[in-house]
């Protein structure tokens, strides 16, 4: 049996929400994730330059509905991007529930998530950092499950969660992936299979989701922040590939985690199908991580990336084929913007 976290400990686990124009799906994450229990936590939710008032929506959730929702009232926090990244945890000093930060620009999802991790390694009673989808719902012991997980493995550094399809919460979406080192193209384990048949924890996975990580103040200190030129996709593969030898990356079965999916970064496709946004930055990250990685190997990421365009223009879907052509050409489609 793992160790039980005592709910009184000092130590605390921050947890960082990125919020883009979202503030409905983030103030339902909010109202599960703030009724967790088994270890003490934080919440940071930055939010990424939303420009539908998001911040004014769930400060006024909190001033005034969450007591309602929650039981309780909420203490919080609300600073600018300066003010918490220049934070002193004992001149600044504030006992609170939830802290509000402003990142008044859309910096992507590494750039937005690392203003809160910053914050959170500002403050010394921080162990670990989970960073949270706001089109998410936790049940109260995930947080507490994937604390215990840490414990009762020491070399673990990055840890994810089992996820699985809101809509159809018997169904998982994924638990983590592996990575084609030639094609530097990835692959969800047990997408879409019924929860019941997942019987055993992994023992052999490249990276985490990027809708649920934990990671210890150990992996952040040494590892260092998500790299954060990619904007949207594979940050999250290229914090493991950054670790290898160095920490062990894991996934915790017992901490559930409900994802809407898309819903976070607006790009849903229609039909089930990826969102052009989410194709643009996902075979751009797709470059950008082979360069970085496996530089030797860039010819086959290209002709995998024509391979694409082929197929595409075989579907005679030229939405598609072009941003294929825009990412091997190096340019940005018009109408992507980041804001």
């Amino acid at each position: 049996m793992l160790p039980t976290v005592e709910a009184g400990s000092a130590e605390c686990v921050y947890v960082v929400v990125l919020n883009w124009n979202g503030w409905q799906d983030t103030v339902i994450c909010l109202k599960h994730l703030l009724k967790s229990e088994g270890h003490r936590f934080i919440t940071v939710v930055c939010d990424n330059g939303s420009t539908n008032g998001s911040l004014e929506h769930i400060e006024t959730w909190v001033r005034g509905n969450a007591a309602d929702d929650l039981g309780r009232v909420l203490s919080y926090n609300r600073l600018g991007r300066a003010e918490a990244e220049a934070c002193d945890a004992e001149r600044d000093k504030v006992f609170t529930d939830l802290v509000l930060i402003d990142n008044e620009a859309n910096l992507g999802f590494a750039g937005g998530c690392n203003v809160g991790i910053r914050y959170a390694l500002r403050q010394p009673d921080c162990t670990h950092v989970w960073l949270l989808n706001n089109d998410t719902n936790v049940p109260p012991d995930s947080l507490a499950a994937l604390v215990n997980r840490f414990q009762s493995k020491p070399r673990l550094g990055l840890c994810g969660s089992q996820i699985r399809y809101q809509e159809r919460p018997e169904i998982v979406q994924t638990f983590g992936g592996v990575l084609n080192t030639w094609f530097c193209t990835t692959h969800s384990l047990s997408c879409g299979l019924p929860a019941q048949q997942l019987k055993s924890e992994p023992l052999d996975i490249d990276f985490v989701p990027g809708a649920s990580m934990m990671a210890s103040r150990a992996f952040l200190e040494e590892i260092g922040l998500m790299h954060e030129e990619y904007f949207l996709y594979y940050e999250e593969i290229d914090w493991a590939e950054r670790a290898k030898g160095k920490f062990d990356i894991g996934v915790c079965l017992g901490s559930l985690v409900y994802h809407a999916g898309g819903a976070s970064i607006g790009s849903p496709g229609e039909g089930g199908e990826r969102g052009l946004r989410s194709e643009y930055y996902l075979l751009r990250g797709r470059l950008i991580f082979a360069r970085r990685f496996y530089p030797y190997r860039l010819w086959a990421v290209y002709l995998g990336l024509l391979a694409s365009v082929l197929t595409r223009v075989r579907r005679r879907q030229w939405a598609r084929v072009r941003i294929a052509l825009c990412v091997l050409l190096g340019r940005v489609p018009r109408n992507l913007t980041r804001t």
